[in-house]
């Protein structure tokens, strides 16, 4: 192979850019560097990887985005390779990239953050949120080392292990009849109006409950973010299904929900640690899954889920 690792660094570095100037200014290097790497690198493997366009920038083909993913593999284990020969990264210290589902980042991450610079205080996470489909395309092409997130909707290509259950709870009003129940069930919920999360695994996770005990919900409000759902329950314009409790009740609001188990739980999904499959993560990387499996040992992490 005539290319270098390090030009398929740039070539990585420029697909997860999706610009050769971006590229070139998070490498700190010429643009002739990253679009010599990309001539080469296509010419080499007679494939086009990107389609350059003025208003946006490098698209990647679709057979580019599998040879991307291949290649960040091949550079993760040329990265492992390197500090198992020389020892290297005995104090841990730079940069993390962790991806984590929108829910459970606000609840979880902060946390797990900062007992990972307590032990650790040169060692940076940068955090990107998101739904499932978003954070799982930052994993596939190497724009974060980890994800932290649910099992369910998660791609096959990747390697997982299971953190914590987390099943489904009803959210509602203080006032609402409901609340005064113990447990609830789909059909308690029949007539009610149903707020729901406007995230695609999060709509189909909800709708499946329904759906495996032939029912369906009663009107469905689609709202954008987990806390606008949470307000809305709190002022009583319906119920919602989340799997994630914040550790205090009361919402942006200034009203409290009411939190309750609900009966027919499963399929119950699972919070995940999320890898590449078969990559060897750095060490970093390794530090916040291990501080994550610390995190949800804990009580307060037992907290965030109704059971």
């Amino acid at each position: 192979m005539n290319v270098t690792l390090r030009q398929l660094r740039y070539v990585v570095t420029a697909s997860q850019h999706q610009s050769i100037l971006g590229a070139a200014q998070a490498l700190n290097i010429s643009t002739s560097s990253i679009l010599m790497a990309i001539d080469k690198f296509e010419q080499e493997f007679g494939t086009q990887v990107f389609v350059r366009q003025r208003s946006k920038g490098l698209v990647t083909t679709a057979a580019g985005a599998r040879i991307i993913a291949r290649t960040i593999r091949l550079l993760d284990e040329a990265d492992a390779y390197v500090r198992d020969v020389s020892g290297s990264e005995q104090v841990l210290a730079g940069e993390v990239r962790v991806g984590c589902f929108t829910s459970i980042s606000p609840n979880a991450a902060p946390q797990i953050i900062s007992d990972l610079r307590a032990a650790h205080p040169g060692l940076v996470v940068h955090l990107t949120e998101g739904d499932m489909i978003s954070i799982q395309r930052s994993l596939r092409d190497g724009i974060v080392d980890i994800l932290l997130t649910y099992d369910a909707g998660l791609w096959e290509e990747f390697d997982y292990e299971v953190l914590a259950s987390a099943p489904p709870h009803v959210v509602l009003a203080e006032t609402d009849p409901l609340a005064a129940k113990e447990r609830i069930s789909l059909a308690d919920l029949e007539e009610k109006t149903l707020l729901l999360l406007n995230l695609p695994q999060s709509r189909n996770y909800v709708q499946s409950l329904f759906e495996r005990v032939g029912m369906r919900p009663g009107p469905v409000q689609k709202l954008e973010s987990f806390e606008m759902v949470r307000s809305s329950c709190a002022a009583g314009l319906g119920a919602a299904i989340l799997n994630v409790r914040p550790f205090t009740d009361n919402t942006y609001s200034g009203l409290p929900v009411v939190c309750r188990p609900l009966i027919e739980a499963e399929p119950s999904p699972n919070v995940i640690l999320a890898t590449r499959r078969g990559a060897r993560i750095s060490r970093r990387a390794q530090a916040f899954a291990s501080f994550s499996r610390e995190f949800f040992q804990t009580d307060r992490a037992k907290r965030l889920f109704v059971s």
